[in-house]
């Protein structure tokens, strides 16, 4: 993988570590902190003090909040403002470890307390050996997010009529009794539904109703309270009449309507956009790849084949903002293409050579691995001064 990375590590209370290329994280205490540690302060009045011999090589800071409030905490390239690692959030009294390895460059931490201005810390030389390999990454203030999320917001209700219309004709054909109309007419329903993936966090309880799975309901596969396009799914391949499968087409027909209403006026957490860029390939290689969501129609290739339709759609939304900041995008846009070919190239999952079906897992376990820094790239991060 490439070294140009946001590797994210939780630890206790919430807090998040993030490093690009970070050697180690640790929420380790005071008690198992080496005495080569340098420990920085994070208040207001003392941002970033206690760095004071500063060396090439391997860094542990320990972070040590000594203000009143929580904050965020981020070593950055004095000049430019770039970060190269975060704390987020560090609470009042807290101490949080880092690890990263530098090379010659200027640093500062950036101290930003809760209801308080960032403050920046006295800057620190590292004069000698190379130049520190670490790229840091420019920071994204949420403004910069919110173009993007209207966009995408803006493309999945222009989606919306189309998944209702798909889904009323899937209804109509099980209102006429024609059950082999319904099995050719689900998939296209479906798979329209599966390229809206980076909205799903917008969709909250109506996902559920619209494409839930049985998993922890009490009866299963009989629960009554299953519904969705997996559960139509699972009644047309399972020999179940068109009577009995009515109510559920109506009841899906109607959480679509609703969702096509409530839509207009939901909104989309600009962080859940870019996460959804790893998240969807993510899901693809858990649910999809495993066959986990086949309840009949052996359709998850095409399910994978909307899947990245969806996540092309959201880095083509927010390739403005990484083009600057992710290096690897070339990269990592052609092994989405490769992907996409790879399993448009397939036949059905069941029926994949042991070969097929390796290269398949690999392209989309690396595309997701790939996109993984994604979300923690365009983190909003206050390094304003």
């Amino acid at each position: 993988m490439p070294d140009l990375r946001l590797r994210p590590c939780f630890a206790a209370a919430g807090t998040l570590v993030t490093a690009m290329a970070l050697a180690g994280c640790s929420g380790a205490g005071a008690a198992s902190i080496a005495s080569s540690s340098t420990w920085i302060e994070v208040s207001v009045d003392r941002c970033g003090s206690g760095w004071t011999d500063p060396v090439p090589g391997p860094q542990r800071f320990v972070l040590d909040d000594t203000d009143t409030r929580p904050g965020e905490v981020y070593l950055t390239d004095a000049r430019s403002g770039d970060v190269y690692a975060e704390v987020d959030p560090l609470a009042a009294g807290a101490t949080q470890t880092v690890d990263i390895t530098l090379g010659a460059g200027t640093y500062a931490f950036r101290c930003a307390m809760e209801d308080e201005q960032t403050v920046v810390g006295p800057t620190v030389t590292i004069s000698t050996g190379p130049k520190t390999s670490l790229a840091p990454v420019r920071a994204v203030a949420q403004a910069d997010l919110i173009e993007a999320t209207r966009a995408y917001e803006s493309y999945v209700s222009g989606q919306l009529p189309t998944l209702a219309s798909l889904t009323a004709r899937l209804q109509a054909d099980l209102g006429y009794g024609d059950l082999a109309a319904a099995r050719a007419d689900w998939l296209p329903a479906h798979l329209e539904y599966e390229r809206l993936g980076a909205a799903y966090g917008a969709f909250g309880e109506l996902d559920d109703e619209i494409d839930g799975l049985p998993d922890g309901r009490t009866d299963g596969t009989a629960d009554p309270s299953w519904t969705g396009f997996h559960r139509l799914e699972y009644g047309l391949w399972h020999g179940q009449d068109a009577a009995t499968l009515r109510p559920v087409a109506d009841v899906l027909a109607a959480s679509v309507g609703r969702l096509q209403r409530t839509f207009a006026t939901a909104q989309i957490d600009p962080l859940d956009l870019s996460l959804r860029a790893h998240e969807i390939t993510e899901n693809a290689l858990q649910f999809e790849l495993t066959g986990r969501t086949d309840f009949g129609s052996g359709s998850n290739l095409q399910s994978v084949a909307a899947n990245l339709e969806g996540t092309a759609t959201v880095l083509g939304i927010l390739k403005p903002l990484l083009a600057d900041r992710f290096p690897q995008l070339p990269q990592t846009l052609a092994w989405l293409e490769r992907t996409r070919a790879d399993v448009a190239a397939a036949p059905a999952l069941a029926a994949l050579t042991r070969g097929q079906r390796e290269r398949i897992d690999a392209d989309v376990a690396q595309l997701a691995e790939d996109l993984a820094p994604v979300a923690s790239m365009l983190e909003p991060r206050r390094v304003d001064q």
